[in-house]
């Protein structure tokens, strides 16, 4: 298997940052009758996810993070530095 430059640092190196994510409650309504969280990262705008519980919003936003972190590593992109201070600071590594 041939890696590119990126593919082999992200598979020899990891990478960990923090970012604040911001939960929004979404009310039930007629369209939802469930509601929910939805998660938005300001400092990667891409990054927007959701889940039924806080703590689902959490792990998926982890996971949303971490995908795009990989893909900026493997493009050839800077990484955004870590946040340093909010209410709700997220650790990823890749």
């Amino acid at each position: 298997m041939v890696l590119n430059f990126a593919e082999a640092s992200l598979i020899n190196r990891k990478v960990t940052r923090r970012y604040n994510v911001v939960l929004e409650w979404n009310e039930p309504d007629a369209q939802d009758s469930e509601g929910g969280y939805t998660v938005l990262v300001p400092s990667l705008p891409p990054v927007v996810t959701e889940g039924d519980t806080r703590e689902e919003a959490l792990a998926n936003a982890r996971e949303a993070i971490a995908c795009f972190l990989e893909y900026l590593i493997i493009t050839g992109q800077p990484i955004p530095p870590d946040d340093e201070k909010g209410d709700n600071l997220v650790e990823v590594t890749v």
